[in-house]
């Protein structure tokens, strides 16, 4: 019985504990996406030392899935946020992408840095993902706290990577991608620190 209760109130003390200094800081993320995130999911830690890092990421996701997901967290929602959503969408859809992309950042608000991959994948039914592209570049210059995680333009430098389908990777490839995506991300954090101290 005293044993138990020993261990109950080590589990209420770690509960209460606050959170590690990094995060307070700002070095927290939350990864959202579909499949090509679940591939870089194993590697992306090693790149982000003192982060802590939270992935909420599935197979065949939708874009319009996002804004729920951030919800969960209510205040906790990390400080940088992660996107890798529009690749499972129709590229036709472009009505569909800005209603999911802007309720990811009324979720977001304006406090907070979202980082959001560019999309390559071939056309479908012969219309081309440039048209969710565009979107993208497009609300990037519009909206001082979304930047873009240019998945495209490494995809055109590196075609060895992918497999039939045009979009999926390499193991090796993915550990490429992580790192790169942990270069923005961090870059995003800063952005927002630097803007907070123009203020």
């Amino acid at each position: 019985m005293l044993r138990a209760l020993a261990v109950a109130a080590l589990a209420a003390v770690l509960l209460i504990q606050p959170l590690p200094a990094s995060a307070a800081k700002g070095r927290s993320l939350l990864v959202v996406g579909d499949s090509l995130t679940v591939g870089t999911k194993p590697y992306l830690r090693r790149y982000l030392r003192g982060w802590r890092v939270q992935q909420r990421v599935a197979i065949s996701t939708q874009a319009a899935a996002g804004p729920a997901i951030m919800r969960r967290y209510g205040s906790h929602l990390p400080r940088v946020v992660f996107v890798n959503l529009g690749t499972n969408g129709s590229p036709g859809a472009v009505g569909y992408f800005v209603s999911a992309l802007r309720r990811v950042m009324r979720v977001a608000g304006p406090e907070r840095c979202v980082v959001w991959a560019t999309i390559k994948r071939p056309p479908v039914g012969g219309v081309s993902y440039s048209h969710l592209n565009h979107v993208l570049v497009d609300q990037a210059k519009r909206r001082k706290n979304l930047i873009l995680f240019h998945w495209l333009r490494m995809a055109r430098q590196h075609p060895s990577w992918f497999g039939h389908d045009g979009v999926h990777v390499t193991a090796a490839a993915y550990k490429i991608r992580a790192r790169a995506m942990a270069e923005r991300i961090k870059e995003c954090r800063h952005m927002m620190r630097r803007r907070h101290r123009s203020q």
